[in-house]
């Protein structure tokens, strides 16, 4: 009998699986893939690394470093170039600076002076209400504290670059819990932002924050992850059935053809939602899931575009630019690759990543790549001032990208946790659980490994 198996070969589960090793447990991850990683992936081709889903890792906690560094992946990070930290914002047509200084702030063109004297006035504003609860979705509270504008121009754009979302429907509390915490504790987001300054630098934990990746693309740590467990990663591998023994778990996996049986105390479960809810599981376990809510799980395309630099007008002096849906373009925005990290595409030539489908454009999912490039250039062009068509295209499309923190979320979370409660060697972890981001994912891999520590110890 093994100490544990795990569900989803993804960066939360090999995260998992990697500490678990470490102190000399035995375990298999079961992935249906035929890599390991999720959507960490890169390509390499024609002279472009093309990254097929997350571009670039926040490094915003000191033990994922600390990962990184043990893995020996250290020599191969990179940091984003000084220029990549412009952002850029669709209005009117054109792309607009976000502004990065009180004094860029007074003179940019991205908001009116009333929405500039609103976002003034907001340390000043009452604090949510107790009608309004923790249902209060991001744009209610935006709109709220700093007005339509700000909440057109600067958070949806930023909420469809990080979530592909609406920020009508994602609730505040589940998608960004620490801008509530700056209004409950603090009654402000300023004071609220300030006054957790202040607290890092006196607690000596002002650890800077930084966006990186690597010489060969991110797809490098699942790599390594996969390479340290070796044997122990099933890949190409589809679970069966999952049974609750007495004192274990019994899971059942088809790998080309054959079928393969494993039992473990532990089961670590770091799948999607809608991915949870399909296993075999017992009835007492499927009965509870089936009855929570779905969360949706829209369609992102990701179509990297190569062009001569000559091509383009624009300076490509930044990150990327976002597009509001107040606006008429149709594309999600569009990252500056070859801007981000050096060795993306080759000698005068730039690549760009950009971003289709979302809330916005469900219906994208049955899109050909034809009519997605189509969509992209489309916008691009009068965009950006490109001429002429991409020398190099790839598509990298996900039916199902990114879970959405809609209020089904909460319900979600309460049924994960009430079958943790009642089956102490169950646990679930991954992106539909602790937060969609890399860095959130990782760490609800250190988690669930604690999680099994814990457990063991009792």
């Amino acid at each position: 009998m093994q100490d544990a198996i795990i569900l989803g070969g993804g960066i939360s589960g090999l995260t998992a699986g990697y500490q678990l090793q470490k102190r000399g447990l035995d375990l298999s991850i079961i992935e249906k893939n035929v890599g390991p990683g999720g959507p960490i992936s890169t390509l390499r081709s024609q002279g472009y690394l093309v990254e097929r889903g997350p571009n670039s890792l926040l490094l915003s906690d000191p033990w994922v470093e600390s990962l990184l560094n043990e893995l020996g992946l250290a020599d191969q990070v990179l940091e984003t170039r000084p220029q990549a930290k412009k952002r850029y914002i669709v209005k009117n047509g054109r792309p607009v600076s976000v502004p990065s200084s009180p004094l860029q702030a007074i003179a940019t063109p991205l908001f009116s002076l009333r929405a500039k004297l609103g976002f003034l006035g907001e340390p000043f504003r009452s604090r949510i209400s107790d009608q309004r609860g923790d249902a209060e979705t991001v744009a209610s509270f935006v709109r709220r504290r700093m007005g339509q504008e700000f909440l057109d121009y600067a958070i949806d754009p930023f909420v469809s670059g990080v979530y592909a979302g609406d920020p009508k429907q994602l609730v505040l509390d589940y998608a960004f819990p620490l801008i509530r915490g700056f209004e409950r504790d603090h009654g402000s987001l300023v004071r609220g932002a300030l006054a957790l300054k202040r607290r890092r630098k006196r607690e000596g934990a002002a650890y800077k924050k930084r966006s990186i990746s690597f010489r060969e693309g991110l797809g490098a740590l699942p790599a390594t992850l996969a390479r340290k467990l070796g044997n122990r990663v099933w890949l190409e591998s589809k679970v069966v059935a999952v049974n609750r023994m007495e004192d274990c778990w019994q899971v059942t996996w088809k790998r080309q053809g054959e079928n393969f049986e494993g039992f473990a105390r532990h089961l670590l479960v770091c799948l999607p939602a809608y991915a949870i809810k399909r296993l075999a599981w017992t009835s007492d376990i499927a009965n509870p899931l089936q009855e929570a809510p779905d969360l949706p799980f829209p369609p992102v395309h990701s179509l990297a575009l190569g062009f001569r630099r000559e091509q383009i007008e624009h300076p490509l002096d930044g990150f990327g630019v976002l597009a509001p849906s107040k606006e008429p373009t149709t594309i999600l925005g569009a990252l500056f690759s070859s801007s981000l990290f050096p060795d993306r595409a080759p000698d005068q030539h730039a690549l760009l990543t950009t971003m289709i489908g979302g809330i916005r454009q469900p219906e994208s999912a049955s899109f050909s790549q034809e009519k997605l490039l189509e969509i992209a250039l489309s916008d691009l062009k009068p965009l950006l001032g490109i001429s002429g068509d991409p020398a190099f295209v790839h598509l990298s499309s996900w039916p199902r990208a990114i879970p959405q923190y809609t209020a089904a979320y909460g319900s979600w979370r309460n049924t994960l946790h009430g079958l943790e409660d009642e089956f102490p060697s169950l646990h679930f972890g991954g992106s539909s659980v602790d937060g969609i981001a890399m860095g959130a994912a990782i760490l609800s891999g250190k988690r669930l490994a604690a999680n099994v520590e814990e457990a063991n110890q009792v």
